[in-house]
């Protein structure tokens, strides 16, 4: 009797939408290679000063094929519905195959269009688009004409993130200092995330990831912007206390 195979099909209708995941967003300090940007989408925010150069914008905001600024950074959780935006199983089939063309299935072939290795695949594709900027259909296109992009995914499928106890501990450090108090564990994690998110950027050509005490103080800074604030003047105030009764 032979032996029976299955067939992954690419399916017509999207399996339920499981949400949740969170968002792996950007310390505020990382700035982008330049893209032109010709026009903003509605509601997306408009780029302040200090994210334009002579050769261009150099903000988070991604920039699609016409020149728009389109959207935000994406994060891991939009894979799925990233996928669900192409209406048609064909259309669905024809992008996976153009993901798997450039070596983000490895020794693999494009799944049911939401199996696991799909939405894994879409992961690496909008990390690879929001380190160069861009949106994804812009990515895949970078990916096609880059002859090394498959020995940057490969290699960042082993690139040497920094532990996750490491990066909890300078965290905690960093908020205790900036805020006087630590944050939620929510918080913590997210920041965890994003910042072995930018190392596996940097390592498939995207911006460097500043370092690690650099990217908490931002961070902690940026969770909670008045507290941290008023620490700041609370030490300052504290200092001069000091030094006015080092004069007595």
């Amino acid at each position: 009797m032979a032996e029976e195979t299955q067939t992954d099909i690419v399916s017509d209708v999207p399996p339920p939408l499981i949400p949740g995941g969170e968002n792996n967003s950007l310390s505020p300090s990382v700035r982008l290679r330049p893209r032109k940007v010709v026009s903003v989408a509605e509601g997306v925010p408009a780029p302040s000063e200090t994210e334009y150069t002579p050769q261009g914008y150099i903000g988070q905001g991604l920039v699609n094929s016409q020149g728009v600024l389109a959207r935000t950074q994406y994060s891991e959780d939009e894979a799925y519905s990233e996928i669900a935006k192409f209406g048609t199983r064909t259309e669905r089939g024809i992008f996976l195959n153009r993901l798997a063309a450039v070596g983000l299935y490895g020794n693999s072939k494009p799944g049911s269009g939401f199996s696991n290795k799909d939405l894994s695949a879409m992961k690496e594709a909008l990390r690879y688009a929001n380190a160069e900027g861009v949106t994804v259909d812009v990515a895949v296109n970078l990916m096609g004409a880059d002859p090394n992009v498959k020995a940057k995914i490969a290699g960042s499928a082993r690139v040497r993130t920094t532990p996750k106890q490491d990066l909890r501990a300078v965290f905690k450090q960093a908020t205790g200092s900036v805020l006087g108090r630590q944050l939620s564990d929510a918080e913590v994690e997210k920041f965890v995330k994003a910042y072995n998110a930018m190392e596996v950027g940097e390592a498939m050509g995207g911006a460097a990831a500043p370092s690690v005490q650099t990217a908490a103080l931002q961070a902690a800074e940026a969770a909670a912007p008045d507290e941290a604030a008023a620490m700041g003047a609370l030490q300052l105030a504290q200092l001069m206390d000091q030094s006015i009764k080092g004069l007595g």
